[in-house]
C-alpha cells in the first residue's frame, strides 16, 4: 500500500506536539464538532471504538490504517425525546455530554448504508 495516499490530519493546536509517526494500524483520536449533524475525514474502513466528551470538548477514537485513503463519513447526534428522521440507517457508536444551563446528553450515531 502506498502511504503518500492519505494526507496527515494531525493538528497540532487541537492534540498537541506529534510524537509519533507509526505507520500501518493504530489507534486515533479525532475532535467532533458539536452540532447534530456532521462528516469527519477519517481512512477508509476506519473502526469507530469510543466517543467521549472532556471538557466541553467531543472527541471520537478509531482503530485506522495510516497507508489508506481517507474517506467522509456522516455523524448524527440526537437528544433524548428528540427526533430521528424514519428514512436514516445509523448505527449507535456512543454518548457524550455538554453542559448547557444543565447536562445535555447526545446520543451519537454514524450514518450507515444499505449494503452494510
Amino acid at each position: 500500500m502506498n502511504s503518500a495516499i492519505q494526507a496527515d490530519q494531525w493538528d497540532e493546536a487541537l492534540r498537541g506536539k506529534k510524537m509519533s509517526d507509526v505507520t500501518g494500524r493504530t489507534i486515533f483520536k479525532y475532535q467532533m464538532p458539536v452540532k447534530e449533524q456532521f462528516t469527519l475525514k477519517l481512512p477508509k474502513g476506519a473502526e469507530v471504538i469510543r466517543v467521549a466528551s472532556i471538557h466541553g470538548l467531543f472527541w471520537l477514537w478509531a482503530v485506522v490504517r495510516t497507508d489508506v485513503p481517507d474517506e467522509e463519513r456522516r455523524f448524527w447526534s440526537f437528544k433524548c425525546g428528540g427526533k430521528i428522521p424514519d428514512h436514516l440507517q445509523l448505527r449507535y457508536i456512543g454518548l457524550c455530554t455538554i453542559f448547557v444551563q444543565m447536562d445535555l446528553d447526545l446520543y451519537i450515531f454514524e450514518e450507515v448504508t444499505h449494503g452494510e
